[in-house]
């Protein structure tokens, strides 16, 4: 029989809501930026210090919440071994970073940051983690619609016709509400109405948001996000030779679209009105590559080399005539930071993940575990534009690790659920 919770333990279970939702907001980048920007409307090394005091009290709630649990903790980090050690590699760069403060100011702001992607895993369930998620990030994107009508002045920067609403740039509105869509569309497996109700209202506030913030990347994640949805779906419906067939269905989709990209995307730019250099990134790319060359096995150093303590950066900066924050590609900020094994232990979480993901979604689909494998699949396609892969303080990220180390955490509770045919199916690819 299990026991009734006291009313400590109540209190304690709401301040968990309430510390990981104020968490996902403030490292979404809503509103604090908006609030300490200048009249230039960049942030300076003092306005930042400034954000990073917002984040102080958010890794002191997350990381005593944690903490409480201290055998959950144990499990999920013995559990995805991978993630464990790329969330360290950073720490340990600083036996060769080009500089050593920058380094371990970044590398402690990931560790402390990941608090809350841990917190989730432990002790949230995937249905809670689409209302907790689609709460935040629904709401943020709603706010930021209803600012260009309240507040114009805030919700467009100046000489831009692209909304940004409550975040610092378009290209932030344009992540959160393509996350919200993906909520929006994993909510339409949940058994209860009024939570496929609460998807559809969440994938026409996402979609609304995507379509004003007029991000390209956005607008690729929302299409990546639905083609995986349905990709899985597929993949994990029928049984024997028929859900093998299924499978090289959806591989052979999965080349035909690379393929058509490949041959088809800058006319596809080009007929959409957008640069076919990706706004500067083709010619930041020719200029990075080179530089991951000359350091490819161990990287410059975590977070460092877009710093100002970076020669390779400043020149960089000289020859394509902006300060461009990072290489507008995850792998390649990868590589940059943390070298080749950075990459490698990414990949071996990015196909252990999808392998779990595929596998929790064949024994219980209604259970919320196709977010977590999309989740995985649109961050993967939004980091061949932009650079959110092990970022401190980053919202993507820490969606990211949610939904891996959620995979990994309950694998293994669940894999003997399957039945002898699928566990043999899963065993040979």
């Amino acid at each position: 029989m299990t026991t009734p919770p006291t009313s400590v333990e109540r209190t304690l279970r709401r301040l968990e809501w309430i510390a990981v939702g104020a968490a996902l907001f403030v490292f979404s980048g809503a509103l604090f930026p908006l609030l300490v920007e200048g009249s230039d409307g960049i942030l300076d090394a003092a306005e930042r210090s400034k954000l990073r005091l917002v984040n102080l009290p958010v890794y002191a709630l997350t990381l005593g919440l944690l903490v409480r649990r201290p055998v959950l903790l144990a499990s999920a980090l013995w559990r995805n071994l991978p993630m464990l050690a790329l969330m360290l590699l950073p720490m340990a760069s600083l036996l060769w970073t080009v500089s050593q403060s920058v380094t371990m100011r970044r590398a402690i702001a990931l560790i402390m940051s990941m608090s809350v992607a841990y917190l989730l895993a432990t002790r949230f369930t995937p249905r809670q983690q689409i209302l907790l998620m689609g709460g935040v990030l629904g709401g943020s994107t709603l706010l930021s619609i209803l600012a260009a009508g309240a507040v114009p002045g805030m919700a467009f920067a100046p000489g831009e016709s692209a909304l940004r609403g409550i975040f610092m740039h378009k290209n932030v509105l344009g992540w959160v509400a393509s996350f919200t869509v993906l909520l929006g569309i994993a909510a339409q497996l949940d058994p209860l109405r009024a939570m496929r109700r609460g998807g559809v209202a969440l994938i026409l506030v996402g979609g609304l948001g995507v379509v004003l913030s007029t991000s390209a990347t956005s607008l690729l994640s929302c299409v990546v996000a639905l083609l995986v949805f349905l990709g899985v779906r597929t993949v994990t419906q029928g049984q024997g030779p028929a859900r093998l067939v299924r499978k090289l269905a959806v591989l052979l989709t999965t080349v035909l679209i690379m393929a058509g990209l490949g041959i088809g995307l800058l006319p596809l730019l080009e007929m959409l009105g957008k640069d076919a250099t990706l706004t500067g990134r083709v010619p930041l790319w020719a200029l990075v590559d080179p530089e991951i060359a000359a350091r490819p096995l161990l990287g410059y150093g975590y977070g460092v080399f877009w710093s100002e303590a970076s020669p390779e950066a400043w020149m960089i900066w000289e020859k394509i005539l902006w300060q461009a924050p990072h290489a507008h590609n995850g792998y390649r900020d990868l590589l940059l930071g943390v070298g080749i094994p950075g990459l490698v232990l990414f990949v071996v979480l990015t196909v252990r993940a999808l392998r779990q993901g595929a596998r929790l979604c064949t024994v219980a689909p209604r259970d919320g575990w196709i977010w977590c494998t999309t989740a995985i699949g649109t961050t993967l396609a939004m980091n061949v534009t932009e650079s959110t892969i092990l970022m401190q303080n980053d919202l993507m990220w820490i969606l990211f690790a949610t939904a891996a180390l959620t995979l990994s955490q309950r694998a293994p509770e669940l894999s003997p659920a399957l039945p002898r045919h699928a566990r043999l199916a899963y065993a040979a690819v």
